[in-house]
């Protein structure tokens, strides 16, 4: 399944609740549809039994654990039923089935962490002239504040000329784990998502001078996510999946997940020696093509470019690059 955070375009964004693609490009309101399908059954109590199980968040989705997963899949069913007639409405009047174009959607969660991989392709480290042992992963920590939706705009700061994207699949964790061996790290996984963690590498090689990486990755809207969580089932093996990145149309990554130095299963192994919580995101790291690696030529974000990332089998996020408001800083760099 496709689950996201959507509303209609004709909604204010606090409406925003928990959809599921449908056959025919369709976003289904999970809770209504859920609500419904209930009540038609003889539950009298279906409104708030829907209200208690689908929550608007995912995050809170994935905390209830089993019985918000089997809601879903009730809820799924009755919405295939109505594919055909998307009129059919919700006790309290509202659209069961919109056409995808005509939803918003949001980033697929707002974790307690996001976790992103940093060196995570022989290529893309050969482009950046680095030689390294690989005795554990390199990751940090991006704050929620980074995180964007699939097709929002990505404000490009005053202090960085140097602006960089990074396709990357990004892995949901589905429950509360600790020290979780290779062989069980699927288990943990609810879904796959779309990242691109977007960089200041001016910024970021400032930092790096003075022992630290923090605002050059950490910027407002540099983590641009979605545009929905693919639930685990429908991908047999994300350790082969294509990734691209484009920039008005021009193709810059190409690359394929086959060819992660650090694999899914040594990743959760490596990172859930911290508690890893539900809807945690992990960006599993970018493939050679970015900016910083390229030689001939400016390939670094400017306002009015807009930015590609997709993933097989996942979807793509489509975001403009506007530069930041003008407004009185209280740093000059």
């Amino acid at each position: 399944m496709k689950l996201m955070r959507y509303n209609h375009n004709s909604e204010p964004t606090s409406l925003a609740r928990l959809g599921v693609m449908v056959e025919g490009e369709m976003v289904g309101d999970l809770r209504a549809a859920y609500a419904r399908c209930l009540v038609e059954k003889g539950d009298t109590q279906g409104r708030q039994v829907a209200a208690l199980r689908m929550p608007p968040h995912l995050v809170s989705y994935l905390q209830i654990g089993p019985a918000a997963r089997d809601a879903v899949a009730e809820a799924k069913e009755f919405l295939d039923k109505l594919a055909s007639d998307s009129s059919t409405t919700g006790l309290d009047g509202e659209s069961l089935l919109i056409p995808l174009p005509e939803a918003r959607l949001h980033a697929t969660c707002k974790p307690t962490k996001v976790i992103a991989v940093g060196r995570n392709y022989s290529e893309h480290l050969k482009e950046a002239g680095l030689d390294l042992d690989h005795k554990v992963p390199s990751a940090w920590i991006k704050a929620n504040s980074t995180i964007v939706g699939p097709y929002r705009d990505i404000v490009k700061p005053d202090a960085t000329q140097k602006l960089d994207y990074e396709t990357e699949l990004a892995l949901v964790i589905g429950k509360k784990c600790k020290d979780v061996p290779e062989d069980k790290a699927y288990d943990v996984i609810a879904g796959y998502t779309v990242f691109n963690d977007i960089s200041a590498r001016d910024v970021v090689r400032i930092e790096r001078n003075e022992g630290n990486q923090l605002l050059g990755k950490m910027f407002n809207t540099f983590a641009p996510m979605g545009p929905w969580l693919v639930t685990k089932d429908e991908i047999e093996d994300p350790m082969n999946l294509r990734l691209m990145t484009r920039v008005n149309g021009e193709t810059r990554q190409d690359g394929n997940t086959k060819d992660m130095i650090w694999t899914i299963p040594q990743l959760i192994a490596y990172l859930s020696q911290m508690t890893l919580e539900p809807g945690d995101v992990i960006a599993t790291g970018t493939p050679e093509g970015t900016a910083n690696g390229h030689k001939e030529g400016d390939w670094f974000l400017k306002e009015g470019d807009v930015l590609e990332s997709e993933m097989e089998r996942v979807g793509c996020l489509r975001n403009k690059i506007v530069n930041e408001p003008a407004h009185e800083k209280s740093w000059t760099w």
